[in-house]
């Protein structure tokens, strides 16, 4: 298991998790961040961290990134770090292959038009991103299991937000990583899907080619828009 951040969701994670994984591994640049109160050890990025419990002092998305390298695919990655992680992961891609990643803010536009407005978020016109969640106007309630039926405003929600952004998106490629829930307020995207997105990414990249990365679950979605240079 892997968790980028070592705040209070990623100390949430590392509690929950503990007997599900011979090895969770918390990544954050803080050495006194939370999360390293209850880590078995604390190492740097290029140390290894064993088994157990432990916490990286690295960048979450640079230490990913070097894990796929080598063929280290985490059985599932918990994002817990306010930023679009798997976008950056595909930026830092992008750039071992000569290419630049541009944002596509246009594009984002577009697409936009696709969600429900009353679902909309944000739309960032600097980076191109679309947040969207089901939780716009309202604070989820701990351990939401994500039901078809919002706990909060009662209303049933007849796509999860994973689908819609799913069905709304294209280009030329698209990966919308599904965040599953693992336990009571964690959730995970599967190593092995970014191990197939990363074959693939390399395998296909060319300058000009628009790609959307996101993460998104049954109520919140987030998407990067770009293209390469």
């Amino acid at each position: 298991m892997l968790i980028l951040g070592g705040g209070k969701y990623g100390t949430i994670a590392l509690n929950r998790l503990r007997g599900r994984s011979e090895r969770i591994i918390v990544v954050d640049i803080d050495p006194d961040c939370q999360a390293g109160k209850y880590a078995e050890r604390i190492v740097t990025g290029d140390e290894e961290p064993g088994k157990g419990s432990s916490l990286v002092l690295s960048d979450g998305a640079s230490f990913l990134s070097r894990m796929i390298d080598r063929g280290d695919v985490p059985d599932f990655v918990i994002l817990t770090i306010p930023k679009n992680v798997m976008a950056a992961l595909f930026i830092s891609w992008a750039e071992s292959l000569g290419m630049k990643a541009v944002f596509d803010p246009d594009w984002m536009l577009k697409v936009s038009k696709s969600f429900p407005e009353k679902w909309v978020v944000a739309k960032d016109q600097i980076f191109g991103v679309l947040v969207a969640s089901y939780a716009r106007n309202h604070v989820c309630l701990d351990g939401c299991a994500q039901p078809e039926v919002c706990p909060v405003t009662g209303e049933r929600r007849e796509k999860s937000m994973m689908e819609l952004a799913i069905s709304s998106v294209e280009g030329d490629f698209v990966r919308i990583f599904e965040s599953r829930l693992l336990e009571s307020d964690v959730g995970g995207v599967e190593g092995g899907a970014i191990l197939d997105a990363y074959r693939g990414f390399k395998s296909c990249a060319h300058s000009g080619m628009r790609l959307a990365i996101g993460t998104a679950c049954r109520c919140h979605a987030i998407v990067n828009f770009m293209r390469l240079a």
